[in-house]
């Protein structure tokens, strides 16, 4: 019995650990976790532009933010309407900064 719990907790160690590596973000998995976080502001009426880029282990995602005066208008880049969210590799938003 003893030896079958010794064997177990390297096994459950290593697919643990695997488990995290499968779970990093990637670019596209950065931008849906920015789009999740941002689904009331960045609606179809309103679209929104999504850049991600990688470093010191987090991803960093800049949202611009476009506006529209009215329905039929095509909508424009709002100044100063922007936001970076900082996600770590599970896709834990850890950060935000908004524009002014």
């Amino acid at each position: 019995m003893a030896a079958n719990r010794g064997l177990v907790l390297p096994i459950a160690v290593v697919l643990g650990s695997w488990a995290l590596y499968a779970a990093a973000l990637d670019r596209a998995g950065a931008v849906d976790a920015a789009k999740r976080q941002l689904k009331s502001r960045c609606a179809s009426a309103t679209a929104c532009t999504f850049t991600a880029k990688a470093e010191g282990g987090k991803w960093y995602v800049r949202v611009e933010f476009t506006k529209r005066d009215s329905p039929p208008e095509k909508p424009s880049v709002d100044p100063g309407g922007h936001a970076i969210l900082i996600f770590d590799q599970t896709g834990k938003l850890v950060g935000r900064v908004e524009g002014k």
